[in-house]
Parts: structure tokens; sequence; C-alpha cells
């Protein structure tokens, strides 16, 4: 397995298009479909929007921040593995508030 710097996974995810191969594992599938709903919007969302942030969790495996399609207040975190072959497994997905990226309290 190869270990990915965090300039050498930007880059990746920064050019991937329909052309990417993209493994939607099974704890994905689960918990897209729980979570939101619409199931197929991190495809909109993975290959069209704007990458907000990038998160080193293992050797070739990281969290990254979009801005929600549809709320306002939240985010939507993707976490990926990048495979040696440059493909990738999509292990989970879920949403969080715009605070914990931009250190805002919506209470203030």
């Amino acid at each position: 397995m190869k270990e990915y710097s965090l300039k050498e996974a930007l880059k990746i995810f920064c050019n991937v298009d329909e052309s990417t191969i993209v493994h939607v594992k099974f704890h994905f599938q689960v918990n897209n479909h729980k979570r939101h709903s619409n199931p197929n919007m991190w495809t909109k969302v993975f290959f069209k929007h704007e990458l907000l942030g990038i998160m080193k969790q293992e050797e070739n495996k990281f969290k990254l921040c979009y801005k929600h399609p549809s709320k306002n207040q939240k985010d939507l975190y993707l976490i990926i593995v990048i495979n040696d072959d440059n493909s990738m497994d999509l292990i989970t997905t879920y949403e969080g508030n715009i605070s914990r990226r931009t250190g805002i309290n919506e209470w203030r």
C-alpha cells in the first residue's frame, strides 16, 4: 500500500472526473442511505463541488470536506481510500455543522 502525502492526494482529488474508478463499499452504501435523503448526492458533490478541506487519516485514507448542497449550516464529509492504482474506495459519509470547519460558534 502506497503512502500518499497531502500534496499528492490533493492533486488526485482535484483531478477526479467521471472516468475515475470509485468503488462504493457496503459500509458506505448502508450509511449513505441512512444519513442522506438523496443517496446519489455524493456523486455530484465529489465530482463537481469545490473541495473545502482534506485531512489525512492513514497512509492512504483521507477525510474530504465539501459544502452540503442543500443544507446551509452543514458540510458533507466523505472518507475515501486511494488505492495503489489511483482508484478509490468510498468508506463512509456524514454531515457536520459548518462551525467545525469555520470555528464560528452559531450560538453567539
